[in-house]
């Protein structure tokens, strides 16, 4: 699904190895400070190329808000939000076998059930480059709940496995 929420709108749009990744969010009110510099740390956690478990993509993950804001402050009308693919390899996925199948746990199988088309570089938007724009999104929101509300949210792993952080309880089973 590329478009979700109601009142704060999101739609993610592009492709692992096309030109560009991005997100439009509908629903940001008017008069909230924003500009890169709030986005640009939450992407810089999820950038790829930071550890041996994750792709050797060379990527910056630089955003660039292109609508929605002047002079830094929100507008109430569509943000738009890009980033712009610099190291895509199409070709590294040309005449293979990945081609022509699904790969094995990934999200290529289940893509080509819902569309009947299988992106042949890289997963298209199957990918986990598309998170970008739910990283980017997320950040805009994180930082309106911040300034309009004063809530923050924190998030971490207590489990993995058997090997648990917190023993069990009643009230926090496993």
């Amino acid at each position: 699904m590329s478009t979700f929420g109601n009142y704060f709108k999101v739609t993610t749009y592009g492709e692992s190895h096309g030109k560009s990744v991005g997100v439009i969010v509908d629903g940001v009110p008017p008069g909230l400070t924003l500009t890169e510099s709030d986005v640009q740390p939450q992407l810089n956690r999820r950038r790829p190329g930071q550890s041996a478990l994750t792709t050797p993509r060379n990527e910056k993950d630089r955003v660039v808000i292109q609508s929605g804001t002047e002079f830094g402050v929100t507008l109430g009308t569509p943000l738009g939000m890009i980033v712009q693919n610099e190291d895509q390899r199409p070709k590294d996925y040309g005449n293979s076998t990945m081609d022509m199948y699904p790969r094995p746990s990934h999200a290529d199988w289940t893509y080509l059930e819902k569309y009947g088309v299988k992106a042949s570089s890289g997963g298209g938007r199957s990918s986990a480059r598309e998170t970008i724009a739910r990283v980017a999104a997320g950040a805009v929101a994180e930082k309106y709940l911040r300034e309009a509300y004063g809530t923050t949210i924190t998030a971490f792993t207590t489990s993995v496995g058997n090997v648990h952080l917190f023993p069990p309880t009643p009230e926090h089973p496993t």
